[in-house]
């Protein structure tokens, strides 16, 4: 979505999935060890990150996951979204910041696991915010279904794996929902494991797949078992649970 974006406004696109193995240094750049030997601690010798490239050529810059990068890491965009000028320390240089530069940022919610709260100074810096809840039911068969190219899933079966992911969604008992991850998940696994077996996707092999998929994909809220949960949810959607 955000490379189409970009696309539909002529720019160039660049990202980084932010994690604890981001550091400054993967956003703006560093000296190449080899070029330094030729021409020594100069420009000539640096490689900027994508961060820099992104903010000089005003292009979009897609901070993905940004929800888990450090707060030491993310203090280095402050200036640039700010102030409109990049500071890069191996050059002690700074450098104006494209007036189209242009960032996103793409965050998980903040209870999930392995994110982090957003440090109020970047939180400040991010002018429009927009909550993406889960698509439609059209939307998301559509997907699957885009995700599953190389198998035949019919409709129907496609349908029965929605019923029991959106189920997820709309129980008290569940704190934390299946994706739709989780349904191109059940979809790929069910397809390739009938294939491998020479039988069709019947309920059976759906069941089996769910098990495996959400078993970890949903949480459920203190005193409940994931376990008796999705027996019933199985029996009542396919009637089998697979076993």
């Amino acid at each position: 979505m955000c490379r189409r974006f970009a696309q539909d406004l002529g720019r160039p696109f660049d990202w980084v999935t932010f994690s604890d193995l981001v550091r400054p240094s993967n956003l703006i750049g560093s000296f190449d060890p080899t070029l330094v030997f030729k021409f020594g601690y100069a420009t000539q010798a640096f490689v900027p990150g994508p961060f820099t490239i992104s903010a000089l050529q005003g292009g979009v810059f897609l901070a993905n996951e940004m929800y888990r990068g450090d707060e030491y890491v993310l203090n280095t965009l402050l200036d640039a979204l700010e102030e409109r000028k990049l500071y890069i320390p191996a050059l002690r240089t700074w450098y104006q910041v494209d007036k189209q530069f242009y960032l996103i940022a793409a965050m998980n919610p903040n209870e999930q696991r392995g994110t982090r709260r957003l440090p109020g100074a970047v939180k400040d810096r991010i002018k429009v915010w927009v909550q993406l809840g889960y698509p439609k039911r059209a939307v998301e068969q559509k997907i699957v279904r885009t995700h599953c190219g190389e198998y035949e899933l019919s409709a129907a079966r496609i349908e029965s794996i929605l019923e029991l992911v959106h189920s997820t969604r709309e129980e008290p008992a569940v704190e934390l929902p299946a994706s739709i991850r989780s349904s191109i998940g059940i979809a790929r696994l069910s397809a390739e494991r009938a294939r491998r077996l020479s039988v069709p996707v019947d309920n059976t092999i759906v069941a089996q797949a769910a098990q495996l998929v959400l078993s970890e994909a949903i949480k459920m809220k203190p005193g409940r078992n994931v376990h008796s949960y999705l027996e019933n949810l199985l029996t009542r959607v396919l009637g089998t649970t697979g076993a």
